[in-house]
């Protein structure tokens, strides 16, 4: 015998009856009531398997959640499409600055100064420096300093000359580690006066860094009639010469303002 809880529609108590008779009546209003076979009328308690929804620990439905699952994963793919768009955009952005600066700053100064010793050596040399100063300011910064002996039948017998370098093969020109020198040239009929420095780099054969206080180097010394001083430091390429044929004949030197700049020409000048 199956037994239902029904509501009273007159005053809504509960009614207790056996299905089989097919009556109930109310023990409060005393309404009688006839319960048809159908099953409409007879209401069955909801089963809280059937109708309520499972919930978990957070007290969120069973449902809901399966019913979050893809929109949590679509949010989440889309949240990777655009981090990768916006590191994409990033990317190109710096690689379009890197090319623009290498389009428009080629020629960017290097400040390579005093970058070695013998850049040192060059920029704290004194155009008064005897050799023994000279010798002294070398071993200052652990540089070889060699004499370099002038063939009996040159012009220029009354001239010492001497070479500084980071190691011994690369002063007496033999086969050595890295070419960068120093070479300085002292007047023997003028109490040993320096005459003039030059600093070289292997790597910038054309070009060199001149510290000129009279002498000859080259065709410095031609302008010399032509101007009252021509003592301090010049950035000197024989490419600056002019063509031959040219009216107006350019110098293979310019002045420069001091060592440092003469330096940092050698690494950034181009014609």
């Amino acid at each position: 015998m199956e037994i239902y809880n029904l509501k009273c529609p007159n005053c809504g108590a509960t009614l207790s009856t056996d299905v089989k008779n097919n009556r109930a009546k109310c023990e409060y209003c005393g309404n009688e009531f006839v319960i048809s076979d159908g099953s409409d009328t007879a209401v069955k308690q909801p089963d809280d398997k059937d109708n309520v929804k499972t919930t978990d620990n957070n007290g969120q439905g069973e449902s809901e959640r399966e019913s979050l699952k893809p929109v949590s994963a679509a949010s989440q793919e889309k949240k990777k499409k655009s981090r990768a768009k916006d590191f994409l955009i990033v990317f190109c952005i710096i690689a379009a600055g890197l090319v623009l600066s290498l389009m428009f700053d080629k020629e960017k100064p290097q400040d390579i100064v005093p970058a070695t010793d013998l850049h040192r050596f060059f920029m704290e040399l004194d155009p008064n420096s005897t050799p023994s100063q000279a010798e002294a300011l070398a071993k200052k910064h652990n540089l070889h300093f060699f004499k370099i002996e002038k063939a009996v039948n040159t012009a220029d017998t009354n001239t010492l000359y001497y070479k500084i370098a980071k190691t011994n093969e690369t002063a007496l020109n033999k086969k050595g580690e890295h070419g960068e020198t120093v070479e300085i040239e002292f007047d023997a009929t003028r109490n040993n006066a320096l005459m003039w420095a030059v600093y070289s780099d292997p790597e910038h054969i054309v070009s060199r860094a001149i510290l000129f206080r009279y002498g000859t180097y080259y065709s410095l010394s031609t302008d010399k009639s032509h101007q009252k001083d021509v003592t301090g430091y010049y950035f000197y390429n024989n490419s600056l010469r002019s063509n031959p044929d040219s009216k107006n004949t350019g110098l293979p030197y310019l002045k420069c303002a001091d060592a440092k700049e003469a330096l940092k020409k050698i690494y950034t000048y181009k014609k």
